[in-house]
């Protein structure tokens, strides 16, 4: 497994080891698991992000559509 070297101030080290001692972890088994779940977060936050991106270009593609079907409608002869 790779390493790495994390440098924490004095007060969030004490906090990570209190709470990994909390859950019955060990300070890299704490630190494994919050990357992992910010890791998961991130990738939602942004696919939640496409998925905005995508509906915004659904909505103005339909409203472009919209706009298209009303001028046609309006070009017709109306019932006289």
């Amino acid at each position: 497994m790779p390493s790495i070297h994390l440098q924490l101030e004095e007060q969030l080290d004490t906090k990570t080891r209190e709470l990994a001692q909390k859950l019955h972890l060990n300070r890299s088994a704490y630190i494994r698991k919050a990357v992992d779940e910010f890791n998961t977060r991130v990738e939602r936050e942004l696919l939640s992000e496409q998925f905005r991106a995508a509906s915004e270009k659904c909505r103005q593609e339909s409203l472009r559509v919209c706009h298209e079907f009303e001028a046609v409608l309006d070009s017709l002869p109306g019932d006289a």
